[in-house]
C-alpha cells in the first residue's frame, strides 16, 4: 500500500496565492474557476509523480478544536480564509471525487492530526505514506514508512533537510518549537529563546523535559526564564505535537485511488 496523503489548505491556499486576479473584497467568478482548475491540474500531476494505491485530501473542518481548548490564543492572529476561496470549496471537492480521490474532514481536530493519524495507521499496516504539505510539523512523523514531500520545491522534506534547518531530529521538532514558539500559530513559546538556542538545548539535554528538569543549574537569565515558563512550555509542547490515534471512522478501502 502507498498512500498520498494531502494537506488540503496548505496546497490550495498557496495556488489561490499564485493565481492573478485575486479580489479579496469581491471575488472574481474567473478566478474562482481559474483557482479550481489549477488545484485539480496540480493535484493530478501530484497522482502522476507519486503513483499512490490510496489517496486522500484532508481539509479543515472549521471552528474551534482541541488546541484551542488548552490554549485560546491558538492562530487568533492567522487572518480568515479569503471569500473567494470559500467559495471554491465546494467545486474543488467535485473536482476531487472527479479524479477519483477522497476527501476527509473531522470536526474538532486539524487537518495535521487527520494527516498524522492516517500515516501512522498505513505504517503499522506496513504500507508507505506521502504528506504533500509544506507544514513542517509534519516532519515530526518522518520515519521508515513516512515521507513528507513540498510539492512546489519539489523535493522530499527530509532528515537531511530538517537537521540542515532546524539543527535537530525530526521527532523533537514538538521539543524544538515549544521553546522557540512559532509566531504563524501565534503560540510564544519561552519569552527570548529563538530556534537557534532552543536547537543548543534540545542537542545538549536530549527533550524538552531535560531542559526543564535542567532550568535551575543552567546559568544566568535563561536558566530562570526556562524555569519561570515551564508550564507555558509544555502547553507549547502538546499544541506543536500531532495527534496520531483520532478515531477516524473510516476504513482505509475507502480512501482507495479509483482514476
Amino acid at each position: 500500500m502507498k498512500a498520498l496523503l494531502i494537506d488540503g489548505l496548505n496546497i490550495i491556499r498557496r495556488i489561490y496565492a499564485a493565481v492573478p486576479g485575486n479580489q479579496p473584497v469581491h471575488p472574481d467568478p474567473g478566478h474562482i474557476r481559474q483557482v479550481v482548475s489549477s488545484c485539480s491540474a496540480s493535484i493530478q500531476r501530484a497522482l502522476n509523480q507519486h503513483c499512490p494505491s490510496h489517496c486522500v485530501v484532508v481539509l479543515e473542518a472549521g471552528g474551534q478544536n482541541w488546541r484551542h481548548e488548552i490554549y485560546p490564543d491558538y492562530k487568533k492572529n492567522r487572518p480568515p480564509m479569503p471569500g473567494g476561496l470559500k467559495q471554491a470549496l465546494p467545486e474543488l471537492d467535485r473536482h476531487f471525487e472527479r479524479l477519483g480521490v477522497a476527501a476527509l474532514t473531522l470536526p474538532g481536530f486539524e487537518a495535521d492530526d487527520i494527516l498524522a493519524t492516517l500515516a501512522t495507521k498505513i505504517q503499522a499496516r506496513r504500507g508507505r505514506s506521502v504528506i504533500l504539505s509544506t507544514d513542517r510539523l509534519h516532519c515530526q512523523l518522518l520515519s521508515p514508512g513516512i515521507e513528507v514531500y513540498d510539492h512546489f520545491a519539489q523535493r522530499a522534506l527530509d532528515h537531511g533537510v530538517v537537521q540542515s534547518k532546524y539543527r535537530v531530529e525530526p521527532p523533537r521538532i514538538p521539543d524544538l518549537l515549544a521553546l522557540a514558539g512559532d509566531g504563524s500559530l501565534s503560540v510564544p513559546g519561552v519569552r527570548s529563546i529563538g530556534v537557534r538556542t532552543a536547537a543548543k538545548l534540545v542537542n545538549e539535554y536530549g527533550c524538552l523535559e531535560s531542559v526543564l528538569a535542567a532550568a535551575g543549574s543552567i546559568p544566568g537569565k535563561l536558566g530562570e526564564t526556562l524555569e519561570s515558563r515551564c508550564e507555558e512550555a509544555r502547553t507549547a509542547f502538546r499544541l506543536f505535537s500531532l495527534k496520531t490515534d483520532i478515531q477516524l471512522g473510516i476504513n482505509l478501502n475507502q480512501l482507495r485511488y479509483r482514476p
